[in-house]
């Protein structure tokens, strides 16, 4: 079974397909609206809160040191590595 991803807010779960670049893209491909500018990591505009899991994110400039302390992910620029949970 693979990897789900969970927008809390939506009360959608699905399971993440290899074939998207990101969780953006993903989201996007499911009627799940995440609100988004540069979708290339730098203007921070999409980030959401990760509650659960792990991610890799091949970018992090549009974070700030507190949204690190928060929890909060670039889902433009990121990729489940496990289950996960976000708020969106």
């Amino acid at each position: 079974m693979g990897v789900k991803v969970e927008f809390r807010a939506t009360g959608k779960t699905l399971e993440w397909d290899d074939s998207f670049d990101n969780i953006l893209e993903f989201a996007e491909e499911n009627g799940i609206e995440l609100e988004n500018e540069c979708r290339t990591g730098v203007c921070g505009t999409c980030k959401v809160k990760l509650i659960e899991g792990e991610i890799e994110m091949e970018q992090e400039d549009g974070l700030e040191d507190s949204d690190r302390d928060e929890n909060m992910i670039l889902p433009c620029v990121a990729i489940p590595t496990t289950d996960i949970v976000i708020d969106a």
